[in-house]
């Protein structure tokens, strides 16, 4: 907690929430940690503070007040933080697949901006989270037009990462009563085998990459 403190200068007085995730992540049999901040009294307090309120709350606070830290497992080293912008209304969601190996896992961080869902990927380099890939999950949550797609990880075709290989897909309608809301529901996506694109990893870049459409 000092260190997510310190290098984040939180104040003894604010209130922000943390959670702790478990996976080997790097192929050395130890559990790491990954560890998610959430800001949302600091995004509502400096709202205040430049008397952007109104428009602040509209737009869902979006700024830095996401992160996420990674702990080895092993060597009990706490990485710098990772800005994740997004809406702290809704706190990061963390998930793990094996996608650079079947030996570790690497890192998937879900985040919402107002009525839309993204992912960002990223694996171990170096004992620091380096991000490979983002996809947006959905968006229009509420709002009459709508897109969604859905994720699978196939054999890759230019390396031994997986490829990331994207659907089109169908977002289920949700009425919004209220405006925060938007950031609890967590809507059901009904796949197709409609294909949106094909995703493989450059090991040279650590990233990935697209054939041009």
């Amino acid at each position: 907690m000092r260190h997510l403190e310190g290098t984040l200068s939180i104040p003894g007085n604010e209130k922000y929430e943390y959670k702790t995730y478990e996976a080997d992540l790097n192929g050395d049999d130890s559990l790491d940690i990954i560890i998610t901040v959430n800001q949302l009294e600091k995004a509502i307090n400096e709202a205040i503070e430049k008397g952007n309120t109104a428009k602040n709350a509209e737009l869902g606070y979006i700024g830095n007040y996401n992160h996420i830290f990674y702990l080895d497992g092993k060597t009990k080293e706490l990485s710098s933080p990772i800005a994740v912008p997004s809406s702290p209304h809704a706190r990061l969601k963390i998930s793990f697949e094996n996608i650079r190996s079947e030996a570790y896992k690497d890192i998937l961080v879900d985040f919402r901006i107002r009525n839309s869902c993204f992912r960002r990927f990223f694996t171990i380099v170096t004992k620091t989270p380096r991000q490979t890939f983002e996809q947006k999950l959905f968006d229009g949550l509420g709002d009459i037009k709508t897109e969604a797609f859905t994720i699978k990880y196939e054999k890759g075709s230019y390396s031994l990462a997986k490829d990331i290989v994207v659907y089109k897909a169908t977002l289920e309608n949700v009425t919004i009563n209220h405006p925060l809301e938007v950031y609890k529901v967590n809507p059901s996506i009904k796949g197709s085998d409609e294909l949106e694109r094909r995703w493989f990893f450059n090991d040279n870049s650590i990233k990935y990459f697209t054939m041009k459409q």
